[in-house]
Formats: C-alpha cells, sequence, structure tokens
C-alpha cells in the first residue's frame, strides 16, 4: 500500500512540474503576446490547482467505507468544480483572457496526463525500441 502511494505521490508530482514548466515559455513570451500569455498562464495555475484538489480528495477517501466514500467524493467534487468555475468566471470579468488559450490552459492537466501515458507506452513497448 505504501508503494502505491509513493508512486502516486510523484506521478502526482511529475505531472504537478510538467503543467508548471509550461508555464515558462508563456512568461518569456508576455511582453509580445501579453493576453495568450496570460490567458495559458491563469488556465494552467487553474488545472493545476484542480488536479492537486483532486488528488487530496482521492488520498482522503482512500479507506473510506463505500458509502462515506461516495458521500466525500461528491462533495469533494462539486466544491471543487464551484471553485473552479468562481476561478474561471472571475478571471472572464476581472482580466477577459482569450478564451480558447485559457480553455486549454484549463485542459493542460489532461493533455499533460495523455502525453506522459503515451510516452510511457511507447517506451514500453517492445517493437518501439528502437
Amino acid at each position: 500500500m505504501t508503494q502505491n502511494m509513493d508512486d502516486n505521490n510523484k506521478y502526482i508530482k511529475k505531472i504537478l512540474l510538467i503543467i508548471l514548466l509550461t508555464n515558462i515559455p508563456a512568461i518569456l513570451s508576455l511582453p509580445w503576446f501579453f493576453k495568450q500569455s496570460i490567458s495559458w498562464i491563469l488556465g494552467s495555475l487553474g488545472s493545476c490547482a484542480n488536479f492537486y484538489w483532486l488528488a487530496y480528495n482521492l488520498k482522503k477517501s482512500i479507506g473510506l467505507l463505500p458509502t462515506k466514500s461516495r458521500v466525500h467524493s461528491t462533495k469533494g467534487s462539486l466544491a471543487r468544480y464551484a471553485v473552479l468555475t468562481v476561478f474561471a468566471l472571475a478571471v472572464f470579468f476581472l482580466v477577459k483572457p482569450n478564451i480558447i488559450v485559457f480553455g486549454a490552459g484549463l485542459l493542460s492537466a489532461q493533455i499533460v496526463i495523455y502525453i506522459v501515458e503515451i510516452v510511457g507506452n511507447l517506451r514500453n513497448n517492445k517493437y518501439f525500441r528502437g
């Protein structure tokens, strides 16, 4: 059980690090593409917070009875989505970002998870070891 938790913690840290590393080009391009860069930065930070909160809720649900786990995960999901909605609305009204880039930033956790899994599967594929 401890090994799985350590693996999960490493995976979560890996995903969050990759998301935060995508902000480096956005920060460097702020002078030229301010609206797009700030949209990506805010979206990816929202995605990081959402992903971390999801992982935290999952850790808290492990070991609970099924009914308590269901209630806990439902409350956690509703709270996460409510906070994410308030965050997105606040960004829309205060910053007025590029909506497409902001949405892509909000999806950055899912995009990074897919990329990490594809790369991992290709590395472990006996036909693709090159």
